[in-house]
């Protein structure tokens, strides 16, 4: 075997210097990314925390007043639970509310209204059957009446709907009532004298034709005040009522539909054709005037604001 030369070995000295210094360098590159791995401290996990009932009922009226007052919106939200849930388990707490909403002094009134509609937004939907009694019906529907002369109301207008320009007392007045209707319907509202102590007074129109007629116009429209007004004209108790208040005629009555048309009694068919009698006789003769109020009428059976598609439950049936 020839020996190797002088340059020869040279060149696989410095090799074997080179290769064993990559490999140090690699390994301690190694040993150092571990160390810094396993010297990491993890992030430690942030478990939520729930305030139980004990910590609730512990809270006094002070430490809830300075809660209230914090610039976190979570916490001003959970206080403001607290504090809701609170007064509705408490029967002298939501005594005292409803004795301001009926007072007469605006400023009291409107501090009762405005603490009875935080307590509905911030209770449960188990809790909110607290509220569900005659005496929050009566004392919202006084509210209302005295709504009636703080200030001047704007006349019933078909193309554009009032609601903005309604003070906010009377507004709230009537988002509490109509959530309490979806949940547990209009008959306590009835009751409490809602359609003759406020709905009857609303400017529909100085003739009494012309108030029926603005009325029924209304139910056709998408208006706020129609969220209380559809189910309560769908309730027999309700039409009553409301013929009684001279807002609907005294013979306003309905027709079972048919499979094609809608008809009233003594009125014309949905489609706008002259209605038959069953022998054969066209109906009796009936003025322009007469012509134009009974179609008005006709008009008002089906109640659908065109949201949702036709149903039976729209259709107003005649009293058997």
């Amino acid at each position: 075997m020839a020996a190797l030369s002088p340059a020869t070995q040279n060149r696989l000295f410095f090799f074997g210097v080179g290769l064993g210094t990559c490999a140090v360098v690699g390994l301690m590159r190694h040993l150092l990314i571990h160390y810094r791995d396993a010297a990491a401290l993890p992030p430690s996990e942030n478990k939520p925390q729930y305030i139980t009932q004990e910590v609730e009922d512990s809270l006094k009226l002070s430490t809830l007043d300075k809660l209230l007052d914090s610039p976190n919106y979570c916490i001003q939200e959970t206080t403001s639970t607290i504090v809701v849930e609170r007064a509705l388990h408490d029967d002298s707490t939501i005594d005292i509310v409803l004795a301001h909403i009926t007072r007469a002094d605006y400023e009291t009134r409107a501090r009762g209204v405005k603490a009875l509609y935080t307590m509905m937004n911030n209770c449960s939907p188990a809790t909110i059957r607290l509220i569900n009694k005659p005496a929050t019906y009566f004392a919202l529907v006084k509210a209302l009446e005295y709504c009636v002369t703080d200030y001047k109301h704007n006349d019933f207008d078909l193309e554009w709907d009032n609601w903005v320009l309604r003070d906010r007392c009377e507004q709230d007045c009537f988002l509490i009532l109509t959530a309490l209707a979806e949940k547990f319907g209009v008959g306590n509202i009835i009751k409490a004298g809602f359609i003759h102590r406020w709905l009857a007074k609303e400017p529909w129109g100085n003739e009494e034709k012309a108030r029926q007629i603005n009325f029924l116009e209304s139910l056709r429209t998408r208006n706020q005040l129609n969220e209380l007004l559809l189910p309560l004209i769908r309730e027999m108790v309700g039409r009553k009522k409301l013929c009684e208040a001279r807002l609907l005629p005294q013979d306003f009555e309905w027709d079972r539909p048919g499979p094609r048309d809608v008809r009233m009694t003594n009125g014309e068919g949905t489609a706008g054709e002259e209605e038959i009698w069953g022998d054969g006789r066209r109906r009796r003769d009936q003025s322009q005037e007469e012509q134009v109020i009974r179609r008005r009428h006709r008009e008002a059976i089906v109640l659908n604001d065109g949201t949702r598609p036709l149903g039976r439950e729209d259709i107003i049936e005649r009293e058997r």
